[in-house]
């Protein structure tokens, strides 16, 4: 496996103020403009771990996956070439707002958008959060993870496993708004329990939900007091997961997919894990939010 984490997520969104505000006055992740009018919002030392771009339709655009080095990078190009995949390289404009050495990218059999990329640019300037938090939760684990929509699921955890070496963490399923669903939780080469989850569901705007983890109980709660003071629509209530053990809550975000805050995702020790599936999401909470 040479995909060693999750590094961004782009975002075309028509309401970059919304973004700004969340960002800034919510979560905690300090914010920078750039020449082309796209917000970087930053959570580490890296420039940007999402990126919000200027869009008439608000969607996830793309997702950013890191390799090593660029002898790894060409390894899994050609991995993909291989196995008849389909991919384009970034141009210079796109490299440019991904602050990358190279990238390429292609469509998963679902339609997302995956990008490989290997070489983050950065001035590795420490982060400091606008709210005064302890920051997020990344390192070598990653910004955190994010849930694609796939119709044909096998089909698309089955590019996921083979064309992208990802391995299989655990299965849900469970009944959600009257329909059966399933759900695929994924792990690259990192101990974060999924990077990556594929779920049989609707997403139009392309993004089932993504995650982004704080470091203590006390960041998490001050979070959900932000998110309910500035009156955002909350989703899921307080609650652990079963599979990542992971306290949290979701939240809509400004392009409508949810966005969760977690706390104490459990760290893997991959030789020492069996897959498992369960029908039971959470252990407590994470009950439904009926819209106001």
């Amino acid at each position: 496996m040479s995909i060693r984490e999750l590094g961004y997520l782009i975002f075309g969104a028509s309401d970059l103020e919304g973004w700004r505000r969340l960002a800034t006055e919510v979560v905690g992740m300090s914010v920078t403009q750039t020449d082309e009018g796209a917000l970087y919002l930053k959570m580490d030392d890296r420039d940007f771990r999402l990126a919000v771009t200027p869009n008439a339709e608000d969607r996830l655009l793309a997702i950013g996956l890191e390799v090593a080095n660029q002898s790894a990078f060409v390894d899994f190009a050609e991995r993909l070439i291989a196995r008849q995949v389909q991919t384009h390289k970034g141009s210079e404009a796109e490299r440019r707002l991904r602050r990358v050495q190279d990238f390429i990218w292609f469509l998963d059999p679902a339609g997302n958008r995956v990008e490989v990329y290997w070489g983050p640019i950065s001035t590795f300037e420490p982060f400091r959060s606008p709210l005064g938090g302890r920051g997020f939760v990344t390192g070598g684990l990653g910004l955190g993870h994010v849930v694609l929509p796939a119709d044909d699921l096998e089909r698309a955890q089955a590019f996921w496993t083979d064309a992208m070496g990802f391995g299989l963490s655990d299965i849900l399923t469970m009944n959600f708004g009257g329909a059966d669903v399933k759900l695929y939780f994924d792990h690259c080469d990192n101990g974060r329990q999924h990077s990556v989850a594929l779920a049989k569901m609707p997403a139009p705007n392309g993004c089932v939900h993504f995650m982004v983890e704080v470091p203590t109980l006390g960041d998490l709660g001050r979070t959900l007091d932000r998110v309910q003071n500035a009156g955002l629509p909350l989703v899921m209530t307080l609650g652990q997961h079963v599979n990542d053990e992971c306290v949290s809550f979701y939240f809509r975000s400004p392009n409508g997919f949810m966005m969760e805050v977690g706390f104490e995702s459990v760290v893997k020790d991959w030789a020492r894990h069996s897959v498992f599936e369960t029908s039971l999401p959470s252990l407590w909470g994470h009950r439904f939010v009926a819209p106001a």
